[in-house]
Parts: C-alpha cells; sequence; structure tokens
C-alpha cells in the first residue's frame, strides 16, 4: 500500500484501550460519518488508501488517546475495525505519519465541524435543572496551547515570551446534562469576549446563563437580557456592575455575583451562589475526558491551525458523545446525570 510500512510500533496491547476504541466506533455509526463527509464536500472522489470515512475515525481517535503516536493510534484502530468487520480488507501495514498528515489535510476541519452539529443534544425525558422557572445555562472559555511549530504560529502566542501558540474554544453547556449546545473558536487574538458574543445569540428566551463577568462584553449582556434570559455573573471583589443592567450584586465566597434575578423571594442570594458554584466549566470538562498530566493542561498536537481547527472539533464531539453515553447510563434515576464534567 502506497505510504504505507511493512512493519510498525505496535503499541503495547492494553485491554482498556480495545474498550475504548470499541466504544468509539459503536458512538459515531458508519451512516452518521458518511452524511458529515458527503454534506462536507470531502467524499472521496477516486479509491484510496487512507478514504475520508477512515480519517475521521482516526481524528477522532487522536483525541482519544493523546499518549499514543500517530501510527500507533492507527494501528489500534485497524485493529477495532478489523474485529468489527466493518472492514475486511487486509492491512499489510500501518500508514506513515506523513501519508496520516496528508489524508488529514485532504480531510479539512469541516467533517468535524458538521459532525459536533449532528451531535446536538435532543430534548430530555425530564426537565433539566431551573432556577425561578429558567434553564439553567453555562457559558464558559479556554485557551488551549498548540504544538510550537512554524505553521500554528499563524494561532498567536498570548504573551511575547508564551512557549506555544494557542487557540480559543468557548462553549455553552445545560447545567444539568452538561451537553454541549454551541462552541465557536479563535486564534489567540481573538478575545474571549468575542467568542462569548456568538454564543450569546443561541439560547432561546427563558434561560439562565451562569458565566463569569469577564466573558462577554457589556453589549452582548445588555442584548441577552433584551432576549429574555436571565443572567448569573461571577466577579472579582471590587467589580463593578455592568453598565446598563439593572442587578443586584451578591457577595460570594470568591468574591461577588450580579443577576439580572431582582426579586429576592423567588431568587435567594444562597440558591444563586450554589447555582454559580455549580455551573458546568469546560477545563475540567475536558481534563474529564482527556488525560493530563499533574498540573498540566490539555495540549493539541496538530502542527497547523487547519488541522489545530480540526482536532478541536474532533475533541468537542467525542466530550459530546461520552458526556451523553454517560447520561443514558445514569437515566434511570434523574439527576444531573452524575457529579460530571464541569462539577467543582
Amino acid at each position: 500500500m502506497a505510504g504505507a510500512r511493512r512493519t510498525a510500533a505496535a503499541p503495547a496491547e492494553r485491554l482498556p484501550d480495545r474498550v475504548a476504541m470499541g466504544v468509539l466506533l459503536s458512538l459515531f455509526p458508519i451512516p452518521l460519518l458518511d452524511d458529515v463527509i458527503r454534506e462536507s464536500g470531502r467524499a472521496d472522489l477516486r479509491r484510496r488508501a487512507l478514504p475520508a470515512r477512515l480519517v475521521l475515525y482516526y481524528v477522532l481517535a487522536l483525541c482519544l488517546f493523546p499518549d499514543r503516536n500517530y501510527e500507533q493510534v492507527m494501528r489500534l484502530l485497524l485493529d477495532g475495525l478489523s474485529w468489527r468487520s466493518h472492514w475486511l480488507r487486509s492491512w499489510e501495514g500501518t500508514p506513515s505519519a506523513s501519508a496520516l498528515s496528508r489524508a488529514r489535510e485532504r480531510l479539512g476541519a469541516d467533517p468535524l465541524r458538521l459532525l459536533f452539529e449532528r451531535l446536538a443534544p435532543a430534548p430530555p425525558r425530564r426537565p433539566g435543572p431551573r432556577f425561578g422557572g429558567l434553564h439553567v445555562l453555562s457559558l464558559d472559555g479556554i485557551a488551549l496551547d498548540v504544538a510550537g511549530s512554524r505553521g500554528n504560529a499563524a494561532l498567536g502566542y498570548p504573551a511575547p515570551a508564551a512557549r506555544f501558540p494557542q487557540v480559543r474554544v468557548a462553549a455553552l453547556a445545560d447545567a444539568g446534562t452538561h451537553a454541549l449546545l454551541a462552541a465557536t473558536l479563535g486564534a489567540a487574538a481573538v478575545a474571549e469576549e468575542v467568542l462569548a458574543a456568538r454564543l450569546l445569540r443561541t439560547p432561546r428566551p427563558g434561560t439562565l446563563l451562569a458565566m463569569p463577568f469577564a466573558a462577554a462584553p457589556p453589549a452582548a449582556l445588555r442584548a441577552a437580557a433584551g432576549r429574555g434570559h436571565g443572567l448569573l455573573l461571577g466577579a472579582p471583589a471590587g467589580t463593578r456592575p455592568p453598565p446598563g443592567l439593572r442587578v443586584r450584586a451578591l457577595p460570594a465566597a470568591r468574591g461577588v455575583l450580579f443577576t439580572t434575578l431582582l426579586d429576592p423571594q423567588r431568587a435567594p442570594a444562597e440558591a444563586l451562589a450554589a447555582c454559580y458554584a455549580e455551573r458546568w466549566r469546560i477545563a475540567p470538562a475536558l481534563s474529564w475526558l482527556r488525560a493530563v498530566p499533574a498540573g498540566g493542561a490539555v495540549a493539541l498536537r496538530s502542527r497547523d491551525p487547519e488541522t489545530v481547527v480540526q482536532e478541536v472539533w474532533a475533541t468537542l464531539c467525542l466530550y459530546q458523545a461520552m458526556n451523553a453515553l454517560t447520561c443514558q447510563a445514569g437515566e434511570r434515576r434523574w439527576c444531573a446525570c452524575r457529579p460530571a464534567p464541569g462539577a467543582r
């Protein structure tokens, strides 16, 4: 096979790896992948050694096995596909790292973005957490380090002395199921406020948005309140209220809370403080999905901006699917699905 090696460094046999790969293949059925590939215009026009469907599985697997190199992940994937008999083809060797990189570039990021949109959660069987009649949502963002390659330098650095470029990610999540309702991303130079402003246009009226005060610009907060959303904003002590909004200021353990829920009888301070403390947060959510070194943070391995974006969407797809699986397991006794990713 072109671009393949006759012998490849096979990963050590680990039962958890085989189980994880089996779960991955079950969570993303072939018809779903074929649909997003076709819709994104990335369907193969000729027979390839690395077809688009296989590459899409591979990108998802890269996020599931961050401690394995490119070729080891592909070998795990090929073994998993062979075991499930989805591919009857005999693979004589593992594709080389350069062949895998070219295949990822061919696929691009759009199929993963569309896959994330297809994984949008269905309405829960029972109503999720509500506060004063409002559906509670959380908005949070994170800056992720990416590989320090020449191509990734175009994404920008968070500071002149920073060692690695970064990409910014923001997401809106259901406070009960922790399912992602929407997400967006940008280069290091794109302010978190800009990403949050995009997401604040997403929810329907009748929600309570729990988020850091500095995450969104005042104009976006006013617009969200004008659309009928309640706001619950956490800020450091001494922060001034957002201009142009009628809010209550409540002392909190780590600063102050501002809320547009003005009636203390319907929205007691203690209940609001508990609601904010238990909001979904993206950093522990991604750490729940991907093992990180003690004291470290999630980092991306892709070496050019397009595949960085591809890896971000793949990570969010994997989180969404794994979170839904966990929620299904806990559905018999309704709770917030579990002390889940993003819980304090």
